[in-house]
C-alpha cells in the first residue's frame, strides 16, 4: 500500500471479483469482464496486472495498451507464438510497456538455491539437469481444472514448465 493503490478489479465472475477485492482489504471498484474498457475508462490506472486463464493474456495485454496503461502479465504472456508478435507489435504501437512475472522466484527454496549458486560453492556451473516430479494432488489439479484443455493453457509444458525455464536461467544468471 506504500506503493501501489487497486483502483479496479475485474472479473469474468463478479462475485469472486468481491471476495478477492474483501480479501485483499481494498476500496477497488469492480467491474465484470465484459465491462473492461469501462474500468480501464473510469478507473484510469497507469498499471493492469492481467491475471486471467492463459489463453486469455492477449486479448486484455493489447486492450490496455490501446487504452494507455502498462500491463504486468502473469506467466506465459500468451500459449502461441502469433499471440505473442501481436502483444509485442501493440507495444511498438501503443508505446505502452509489457512486463511478465515469474513468482518462482521469490520462493524461500529458489531465493536460497541462487545465493548458494551464485556463491561459487559448488565451483563452476557447467550444465544443469532439471527435475520436478508432481506428485498426484498437485499434479492431477492442472487436469482437472482448465489447465487441461490446450486453448486454455497452452498445454502444461508451458503453463509449468515455464517457470522451471525462468528459475534455471535466473539460477545460472542465463538468458
Amino acid at each position: 500500500s506504500d506503493h501501489v493503490e487497486f483502483v479496479g478489479l475485474c472479473d469474468i465472475n463478479y462475485k469472486r471479483a468481491a471476495v478477492a477485492k474483501a480479501m485483499m482489504g481494498v476500496n477497488a471498484k469492480t467491474y465484470e469482464a465484459k465491462d473492461f474498457d469501462l474500468m480501464i475508462q473510469e478507473t484510469k490506472p497507469d498499471i493492469v496486472i492481467v491475471t486471467t486463464t492463459d489463453g486469455f493474456h492477449e486479448k486484455y495485454i493489447i486492450r490496455a495498451m490501446e487504452l494507455g496503461c502498462d500491463v504486468i502479465s502473469e506467466k506465459p504472456i500468451a500459449i502461441e507464438a502469433d499471440q505473442c508478435q501481436r502483444i509485442a507489435d501493440a507495444e511498438v504501437r501503443t508505446g505502452r510497456k509489457i512486463k511478465v512475472g515469474f513468482n518462482d522466484r521469490h520462493t524461500i527454496n529458489s531465493i536460497e538455491t541462487k545465493k548458494i549458486l551464485m556463491s561459487g560453492e559448488l565451483g563452476k556451473i557447467i550444465a544443469v539437469d532439471f527435475h520436478e516430479y508432481l506428485d498426484t494432488s498437485h499434479g492431477a489439479d492442472y487436469f482437472r481444472r482448465w489447465h487441461g484443455k490446450k486453448k486454455f493453457s497452452g498445454s502444461l509444458l508451458l503453463h509449468k514448465a515455464s517457470h522451471h525455464f525462468d528459475v534455471i536461467n535466473w539460477f545460472v544468471d542465463a538468458d
